[in-house]
């Protein structure tokens, strides 16, 4: 089945800036490209749900070009600037990860170039934490969305949270990513609820809403763990306290995401009491709330962190 697409235009055609990029985030299974000004503004936009990871080799160029085609058509020669999976093994051209401490000029000096047919293609690389506790970590797409909310907010440190199935928690200093930690939250979630015995007694439907009991009492659970083992225990009250009807069918869902989420935010913030949030609108929304809950402050970035960072890696590499 063909993937939905949407194209949306911002301004009439008069009052349009001139665009300097097309800024493109392909991720596992999403793909959005802007007409972008060099403010980072938004002059149109085209999204679809097909992932760069689910077309066949040699597919993502013809792809490319079916999507962004007539606004290359109307400004030959705008640089087309990719974030994401694309640059995955298994995307379209792997981009190797950057070690960190990674900055804006180390990421950029990595920058995959290409110069197919379609014209010419930056493909930024992810960033990796090869020293990180228990393991290496690695990130695609967020980095560029780092950079973003750097220079639209004008700091070069801070803590920063990018919620989702994989979400972040980096630690920037010097404008440069110093670390950073994964959370499966999201895609823990998903896999609880729908391949587990708890979601069994879950009203049916779509994911949980931002209030209600069942969410502040997971956040509480949360609140509550000590020992390493313990939130494994506690993600089997979720089915518990719909046995004994300790919480409505409806609440259960709303518990397993507080008691994940709050896990993550606990654990993420490291004894600070602050952080900024990068994420779309309904999902910072969820984590600001839990925050609220915890004692943790979630400020929101500034929308378009991903093409702002893609705009300050196209300054180093051709100027503006």
């Amino acid at each position: 089945m063909a993937s939905a697409v949407f194209v949306r235009r911002f301004a009439p055609e008069a009052s349009l800036p001139s665009p300097v990029l097309v800024s493109v985030d392909w991720g596992t299974s999403s793909f959005r490209a802007l007409l972008a000004a060099s403010d980072g503004a938004v002059i149109e936009a085209v999204e679809t749900d097909q992932g760069a990871l689910g077309l066949p080799a040699g597919a993502h160029e013809r792809f490319l070009a079916g999507k962004i085609g007539g606004w290359l058509a109307r400004f030959p020669g705008l640089p087309i600037m990719i974030s994401g999976m694309a640059g995955a093994r298994q995307g379209w051209f792997e981009a190797p990860y950057v070690p960190c401490p990674a900055g804006a000029d180390d990421i950029a000096a990595k920058v995959l170039a290409l110069e197919p047919s379609l014209g010419r293609i930056f493909i930024v690389p992810g960033v990796s934490a090869p020293e990180a506790p228990g393991g290496p970590d690695v990130m695609r797409g967020e980095e560029t969305q780092i950079l973003g909310a750097l220079a639209a907010t004008r700091r070069q440190g801070g803590l920063f949270v990018l919620p989702g199935s994989h979400s972040k928690w980096v630690r920037v200093e010097a404008g440069r990513i110093v670390g950073f930690a994964t959370f499966m939250t999201g895609e823990v979630f998903a896999a609880l609820k729908d391949h587990t015995v708890l979601g069994r007694l879950m009203a049916p439907g779509g994911g949980p809403a931002r209030s209600g009991v069942g969410f502040t009492r997971g956040l509480a659970a949360a609140s509550k763990l000590e020992r390493p083992g313990d939130l494994l225990n506690a993600i089997f009250k979720t089915r518990t306290l719909g046995l004994f009807d300790a919480l409505p069918q409806d609440g259960l869902a709303d518990f397993l995401s507080g008691l994940l989420i709050g896990a993550e935010i606990l654990a993420g913030v490291g004894g600070e009491t602050a952080a900024t949030i990068i994420g779309s609108a309904a999902l910072s929304a969820r984590y600001r709330a839990a925050g609220d809950t915890l004692g943790i402050k979630l400020t929101p970035a500034p929308e378009n962190c991903a093409t702002l960072g893609q705009i300050a890696l196209l300054e180093r590499l051709e100027g503006l």
